[in-house]
């Protein structure tokens, strides 16, 4: 009964968020591709857009829909923020250099949502573009230097495995620990106690082989990655 109260609050929540957006979307005559968390900051009584940081993020955004120089720096100037800082916001994000991708808006605490997989936007973004941002939240959550060097190298050779038999990231995989030395390098004596600790920080599900008996390679282990990959 709880999950089903939550879930129809996440609903109602998600069509509040969604009216809210086409309101200050429409007023501004933004396009639909702008990131709600974006349209957010651009709200005159949205006090957040003050923050320091968060006019170079909305400039980034801005440039990345078209808007010209002096588009970026009216809306800006209409979110009451700072001509100082308006200034050097636009300068720094025509330059065409930058650019927030959801995973890093999430982590910097502006998503609308408890998670980004739970916006409408991030969901409509194609396939390839969604896959790329998640696989890269291996690097974002800061995972290699949590897991240490042998761990991270035997996740990365998953990737590569499913990437050599061209599966979908998370397939499940039947793979031998040769196979595994092989692809990652690592020292067979780590690999058993290296896929326990993948599975036990949530990144991986793993179901050992049969141990090898006398004459036989005995059986591979079950394997798949967790997509999303999880934080820590």
């Amino acid at each position: 009964m709880s999950n089903i109260i939550h879930t129809e609050k996440k609903s109602r929540g998600s069509l509040e968020k969604l009216q809210e957006f086409e309101q200050t979307r429409g007023k501004l005559r933004l396009p639909l591709d702008i990131k709600p968390c974006i349209t957010a900051l651009l709200n005159e009584d949205n006090p957040t857009a003050k923050i320091a940081l968060n006019p170079f993020i909305i400039a980034c955004e801005l440039h990345r829909i078209g808007k010209d120089e002096k588009q970026i720096e009216s809306l800006l100037t209409k979110a009451n923020v700072k001509p100082s800082k308006v200034r050097s916001a636009v300068k720094s994000a025509l330059t065409g250099k930058y650019g927030y991708a959801c995973p890093g808006l999430e982590e910097k605490g502006l998503c609308l949502f408890e998670s980004r997989f739970d916006c409408w936007w991030f969901d409509k973004i194609p396939r390839q573009s969604q896959k790329e941002w998640r696989e890269r939240d291996f690097w974002r959550y800061n995972w290699p230097v949590k897991l240490g060097i042998a761990k991270s190298i035997l996740y990365l050779a998953l990737k590569e495995i499913e990437k050599i038999r061209d599966y979908n990231a998370g397939s499940r995989l039947y793979v031998s620990w040769d196979e595994l030395q092989r692809v990652s390098g690592v020292n067979r004596h780590t690999i058993k106690p290296g896929l326990q600790g993948l599975e036990t920080v949530g990144l991986i599900r793993y179901k050992a082989g049969q141990k090898r008996a006398k004459g036989s390679k005995g059986l591979a282990s079950e394997i798949s990655r967790v997509i999303p990959i999880p934080k820590p």
